[in-house]
Formats: structure tokens, C-alpha cells, sequence
């Protein structure tokens, strides 16, 4: 039996489409990190960006070797294809600015980041130094994720450094904008963290609430 709560109450429905989000997929931000996961660097920013996003991914592949035993794709933005790795769990690196693979996986994502720019529910972030991290489904795959490690400009984009998700017992919501003063005051340095819920108007929409 499955329940639907709506405005009028708790209702009788069908089974959820895997579309939705369940156990099969969005459990937060390491759910990207499923399914055979590859690292997806960018190459379409400045020489500082393309740095970054290139040491960024072989730094996390080593990490998770040396914590996981695991081994992990590192491939360029301009060599990935959706049905080559079809199915396979992508840790994105940068933004839309700087990674080509982001319009192909992250078209209809409600986060959005650029250069200079973060917008994020109804909320809007300028200049270098905003980081973000999310999670968001594989285009054409009812079990995959996408994963974004990036910022608005080196210097968020470094401010993921602090950022420890591949500890056994450290714990990433759904979504996660911060600024680069995050690593000298906090949490005070959150703009906006929390988690991805479903609703239908006029169809099926993602929203950040």
C-alpha cells in the first residue's frame, strides 16, 4: 500500500515511478558515489579553473583509493559521452563555465552554477567565492546520480578542500552553498544547505525546498 499526503490529506496511490526519489536513489550526496562512479574534470575554463578541476579530481580519486581500496575513471568533459557511461555514477568538477559535460547532465538541475554566479531556490549568488556541492539524477537512468563538487570561481572552488566526503562517518545533504570563509568560521560560512523533494504541477517538477 502506498500513501500520497496532498492538501486534502493522506491518500491512497500507486506505486511511485523510480523517477521519484526512494531508497533506489537520492541518498544524498555520496549516492553519486554508486554504480561504478567516474570523475568528470573540466577543461572549458581559464588555465587556473582547468588546474584546479583536473588536481581536484586525481586528488579525490587518490583519497578514495587509499580510504576505499577503490579505483576510480578520471575522464576529460570533452570525452564524456552519456551512452559510453551509461548507467555510471559522474562526480561533476567546476561549474557550466568550466565543464563541458554539464549541459548534457545538469541541463533541468534546479542549482545552477556559473562563473560568478550561484542560483539556488529562488536565491541568487555573485562573485568568485562561493563553493557548492549536490546531487541530482543521471539523465536516462532510474538508479544513477550526478554529483557536483565546484564553485562560482577558484576561489569557492577551493573552498571544497574543507570538504571531507569521502570520510566513513561524515555526513553531506542533498545540497550544500557555501562561501570561502566557510574554512575560517564555519557553518557560519552556509549560505543554503538541505535536501531535494518531488512535487507535481502540471506534471513533474524538481524543486529545492
Amino acid at each position: 500500500m502506498y500513501l500520497l499526503r496532498t492538501t486534502a490529506g493522506w491518500q491512497l496511490t500507486g506505486e511511485p515511478p523510480l523517477s521519484e526519489k526512494g531508497p533506489h536513489r537520492y541518498g544524498t550526496l555520496k549516492d553519486a558515489f554508486n554504480h561504478r562512479m567516474l570523475f568528470v574534470y573540466g577543461t572549458t575554463g581559464t588555465a587556473e579553473e582547468n588546474e584546479w578541476s583536473f588536481n581536484k579530481a586525481r586528488y579525490d580519486a587518490e583519497t578514495w583509493y587509499y580510504r576505499g581500496n577503490g579505483a576510480v575513471d578520471i575522464v576529460a568533459d570533452k570525452d564524456y559521452d552519456l551512452r559510453k557511461y551509461a548507467g555510471r555514477g559522474v562526480v561533476l568538477y567546476g561549474n557550466q563555465t568550466t565543464n563541458k559535460a554539464w549541459s548534457a547532465l545538469l541541463s533541468n538541475s534546479p542549482i545552477q552554477v556559473t562563473r560568478n554566479k550561484i542560483t539556488a531556490g529562488g536565491k541568487t549568488w555573485t562573485g568568485p567565492d562561493y563553493g557548492a556541492s549536490f546531487v541530482w539524477p543521471l539523465p536516462g537512468s532510474d538508479t544513477a546520480s550526478v554529483a557536483v563538487i565546484g564553485g562560482s570561481g577558484v576561489l569557492g572552488m577551493k573552498a571544497a578542500y574543507a570538504n571531507q566526503y569521502f570520510a566513513g562517518a561524515s555526513g553531506f545533504p542533498d545540497y550544500m552553498v557555501y562561501d570561502a570563509k566557510m574554512m575560517l568560521t564555519g557553518a557560519d560560512g552556509v549560505k543554503m544547505a538541505g535536501f531535494l523533494i518531488m512535487r507535481e504541477i502540471d506534471g513533474r517538477e524538481w524543486c529545492v525546498r
